[in-house]
């Protein structure tokens, strides 16, 4: 199935603020999809073979890291967007302290500063198994 991108003839102008928000908005719906995607994947794991069944949890894991990176994305843009902005800029290390994702907060630390290198830091964030 192939979508078409929605089309207007006017211009629509929103601050960066109404983008990070409706961003966020967005990243909590695919968050929902992903999150029935796993329930449906999970409700399926009573039909593997008891010997694949390990292969299977680890994949339904990666569904599950999946919806967490969404959630911490959306909460991402919801903080930045929220925050008040001094000479167009935003205090990003205020926005990653709210990642429950440390591998998430340092990629995006790193790459806002140019650090690739950058030092885990003591905590490395909740992930969630089930």
């Amino acid at each position: 199935m192939t979508a078409m991108a929605a089309t207007t003839d006017e211009r629509i102008w929103i601050s960066p603020a109404q983008v990070l928000a409706v961003l966020a908005t967005e990243l909590a719906h695919a968050g929902e999809a992903c999150q029935r995607l796993d329930g449906a994947l999970g409700g399926l794991l009573h039909l593997v073979a008891p010997d694949e069944r390990m292969k299977v949890m680890q994949e339904l894991h990666a569904v599950d890291l999946l919806n967490q990176h969404l959630a911490a994305l959306g909460a991402l843009a919801h903080q930045v967007g929220a925050q008040p902005q001094a000479d167009g800029a935003v205090d990003l290390t205020t926005a990653l302290q709210g990642l429950t994702l440390g591998d998430v907060a340092r990629r995006i630390q790193a790459a806002a500063t140019g650090d690739a290198g950058a030092q885990p830091e003591e905590e490395e964030g909740d992930l969630d198994l089930f």
